[in-house]
């Protein structure tokens, strides 16, 4: 067992900390949530340490790019939202991928005019300019503490030393290789001798053990230039995509203000564009607070009628206004503003379901649960949410060859022709066309919490389309129906986007007199398999201690100290 993981458990033995079987994590002090155990526990290491909730944040994202590799990765982007406890500020760093300078508006376009789903969605015309090592960096630069190497220690470790392959990577491998959707270089590293990794075995990834180790030891240019920018470009261009050099050396984060709102008497923060998430989530929770949910009680016809109803206005008005804020002005004080939910409000009727054509959107023409979000809280109460994607699953089926990095497929998030939806079944609009140096339109919502100048939760999700609902409903199970963190995030959830004009549930936990009273309604409902992964920490003030609690649907943990 590596000593990283050997120091957190032994001190998470002493302080009784480990996560409950029935109930959530306990820390006093620190607490940390991710979708995969090993990114928990490098994570809550660098806590011991003395590292800032920044650095941990970075441990957790390079570990997750080595063990989670369907989700995130090197080759990839997200976002980060922060709170500084010292200075009562919060931030937003947008590490979001960019269009290469080579795109142009029509290039998914078939013969006929009409989008291609398969050349944005797998190979190499889908790739964009990765940013999560940049978007890392400008992190530490900013808000670390421990040295830069240490924090990718046990992510080089991992990818050098190999981990134990659980039952979710292998099935992902499985099901991708039966496909046929990896590259030569993707199926060395991942089907070696062409078997498919059984679940315990070992998986090494010694290509992105050095490529780590070099930014390691030289920064994000080692990345971003030189030889393994060098492979990342000549790996897409052999097979016939745009990405250069000059792409990668050129990548720069934006620090952006956060979105912020008011539900319940606590200050929401989160993701401002090119993220949907922070503003469509205040949208929803503008008009949800115009209703007493709490006396409707959870689970009640009563209350997903209206929050089924409260998606529908966000998701049409994300098709119509939303995009990157550095090339298209997004209407945002307009979107959050309180009398854009009372006039929305308006038009909720208690007792029948509002048509989706009724809702204005863009015009109609004939995103995936492959993300990862983990929440992080220090000793100081600075509080880190990051939601890191690189879209599809395994992203563009291609490792660019002697890196081991796998390359995104994020030209998917751009709207690859205006009115047709993407691989979510999103609509968007010219808002979200395809262009040279354009980030693409993101669902991630990592959000913020606060009550009284402090921290009281931290949350998110990955699930494309579903991501701002499942954020929606964790903060609502919470402040509305005073559920604890366990409870927020394990009990069923709904969604409607608008686009396509169905709701849809999960089965397991919907009662059919509830599902036959929101069809009397109106509703059209579809039963889908689990949504979203939430990772929550929430701060409990009755026995001063944070919780915390990892999506039942996933494999992630909860660990505090």
């Amino acid at each position: 067992m590596r000593p990283w993981i050997i120091l957190s458990a032994l001190l998470l033995l002493v302080s009784q900390t480990a996560l409950a079987i029935d109930g959530p994590a306990i820390g006093d002090h620190a607490m940390v949530v991710t979708a995969e155990p090993l990114a928990t526990q490098a994570a809550v290491t660098v806590l011991l340490e003395g590292g800032t909730a920044a650095d941990a944040a970075i441990t957790a994202a390079l570990v997750l790019a080595v063990t989670e590799p369907y989700s995130s990765g090197v080759g990839g982007g997200g976002f980060f939202v922060g709170w500084q406890q010292d200075d009562q500020s919060s931030y937003a760093l947008d590490c979001r991928e960019t269009a290469p300078s080579a795109a142009s508006r029509d290039m998914f376009l078939g013969e006929d005019g009409s989008a291609d789903p398969a050349l944005s969605r797998t190979g190499a015309l889908s790739v964009a300019t990765p940013g999560l090592i940049r978007g890392c960096w400008d992190l530490h630069q900013r808000h670390g503490k421990l040295p830069w190497a240490r924090l990718l220690e046990p992510a080089i470790d991992l990818a050098a030393n190999g981990f134990s392959v659980q039952e979710m990577l292998a099935q992902r491998l499985a099901y991708h290789h039966a496909h046929h959707r990896f590259d030569l270089a993707m199926q060395e590293v991942f089907i070696p001798g062409g078997l498919v990794p059984q679940v315990g075995s070992l998986l090494r990834q010694e290509d992105l053990a050095r490529t780590l180790a070099a930014v390691a030891e030289g920064g994000p240019e080692a990345f971003y230039a030189g030889p393994v920018a060098e492979a990342m470009a000549n790996s897409v261009q052999h097979s016939g995509g745009i990405l250069t050099v000059a792409d990668l050396a050129s990548y720069r984060t934006v620090w952006r203000d956060p979105i912020q709102g008011e539900y319940r008497g606590h200050e929401i923060i989160g993701m401002p564009p090119p993220s949907s998430g922070g503003v469509h989530l205040v949208q929803m929770l503008n008009i949800l607070e115009g209703y007493d949910l709490a006396a409707s009680g959870y689970g009640s016809a009563d209350a997903w009628h209206l929050m089924l109803e409260s998606m529908k206005f966000a998701y049409a008005d994300r098709s119509r206004f939303m995009g990157d804020p550095d090339h298209t002005p997004i209407p945002v004080a307009m979107l959050t503003s309180q009398e854009h939910a009372d006039a929305q409000r308006s038009r909720i009727a208690v007792d029948h379901a509002l048509d989706p054509t009724s809702i204005e959107g863009a015009p109609r023409g004939p995103e995936s649960d492959h993300t990862t979000h983990f929440s992080v809280v220090d000793a100081q109460g600075n509080a880190v949410a990051a939601t890191l994607t690189i879209n599809l699953s395994f992203g563009s089926g291609m490792v660019a060859a002697g890196t081991g990095v796998i390359l995104n497929d994020e030209m998917d998030d751009f709207a690859a022709a205006p009115g047709t939806p993407n691989a979510f079944g999103l609509i968007q609009s010219d808002a979200n066309a395809v262009a040279p140096h354009r980030r693409p339109l993101s669902s991630m919502t990592p959000t913020i919490v606060l009550r009284d100048g402090a921290v009281m939760m931290v949350t998110g999700s990955p699930g494309g389309a579903k991501i701002i609902t499942s954020t929606l409903q964790t903060i609502v199970h919470v402040l509305d129906f005073g559920m604890d963190v366990r409870q927020a995030v394990s009990v069923p959830r709904i969604h409607h986007q608008w686009y396509p004009e169905t709701g849809y549930y999960e089965e397991f936990g919907m009662s059919p007199d509830t599902r036959r009273a929101l069809e009397s309604l109106g509703h059209q409902l579809i039963a889908r398999s689990p949504m979203g992964n939430v990772q929550v920490i929430l701060r409990d003030h009755e026995h001063d201690c944070w919780t915390g609690a990892s999506d039942p649907r996933g494999m992630g943990l909860a660990q505090g100290y």
